[in-house]
């Protein structure tokens, strides 16, 4: 607008945006930057060598990305099933409940208040080869008669990893479906029971149909979690044994501190997050589609 001149209010601001968009955007573009040279935290000269996509390419023939990469989408895949089973269920069951809903509701939260570091913790005591609560239960059930190398064993690491992952997000599932479960109008479920519709015809044609954007949220914020998993990784195995349990953030981290290698470990980095970018490209337009569906049926 002609003559238009910024409140003070609006200037006071000013100065206050500006320092958040600098103590924001710099670290982005130093890292970014740093992605395109062969810088070394022994080396900071480096730091002002350009090499160009030299970084990126190498990732391309670097096994030991691919294989850390694969691994973290084994864990997100699993992970993500598991816990939207047991997380449906928890909602299912909760939704039921005649009395006390809030009670179970506050109870069903309390994993998703635990920092992953106490959570890293706390399962590796429990999977602790002597003195641990897994091998020590197992033992006095008689279900086996020696200590069970929990996290030694590469698959048996990765499985105490899977566990702790999926006992402290699964909440994460199940608050948001059941959102949608009390969302849900109860007249299509209704006329389903009349019409003679088994539990299973009213949940598979009726009630999934509906909670299912409610699910591909919960999925997204999820996918994103263990994308970058790192906390619960690094304490309860630090990517061991011999690499067994490495994933791409703590082989980032390993390639940026244990040897040093800033630039390469940013350009890891910047490449997973493109990976990470497309999953979720993937799963909302799983939701728009599902958003649609219900728009047509509903």
């Amino acid at each position: 607008m002609k003559g238009w001149r910024p409140s003070p209010p609006l200037l006071l601001l000013l100065p206050v945006v500006v320092v958040l968009a600098a103590v924001v955007v710099l670290p982005l573009l130093l890292s970014l930057y740093s992605s395109f040279t062969p810088f070394r935290l022994t080396k900071p000269e480096t730091l002002w060598v350009f090499i160009g996509a030299r970084n990126y390419v190498n990732i391309l023939t670097n096994g030991d990305f691919w294989i850390a990469f694969a691994r973290t989408v084994v864990l997100l895949t699993v992970a993500l099933n598991l816990e939207m089973l047991i997380g449906l269920g928890l909602a299912l069951l909760v939704e039921k409940a005649s009395r006390g809903q809030r009670v179970l509701r506050t109870i069903m939260m309390f994993p998703m208040m635990f920092s992953p570091i106490l959570v890293g913790f706390q399962f590796k005591f429990m999977f602790n080869d002597n003195i641990g609560l897994v091998n020590n239960a197992l033992q006095a059930l008689g279900l086996t008669d020696r200590a069970i190398p929990w996290l030694i064993d590469g698959n048996l690491a990765f499985i105490a990893i899977l566990t702790a992952e999926i006992w402290s997000s699964t909440s994460v599932f199940a608050i948001l479906i059941l959102a949608g479960l009390l969302a849900m109008p109860r007249e299509p479920v209704e006329a389903a029971r009349v019409d003679g519709c088994t539990p299973w015809q009213t949940f598979r044609y009726v009630t999934w149909p509906f909670i299912m954007p409610f699910a591909f949220i919960a999925m997204t914020i999820r996918s994103l979690d263990v994308a970058r998993a790192y906390d619960i990784v690094k304490i309860m195995t630090d990517g061991g044994p011999a690499g067994r349990t490495e994933l791409v953030w703590t082989l980032v981290a390993r390639t940026a501190y244990s040897d040093a290698r800033m630039g390469m470990a940013n350009a890891m980095a910047y490449f997973s997050i493109l990976l990470s970018i497309l999953f979720t490209v993937y799963f909302y337009r799983k939701l728009a589609a599902a958003r649609t569906q219900i728009a047509a049926e509903w």
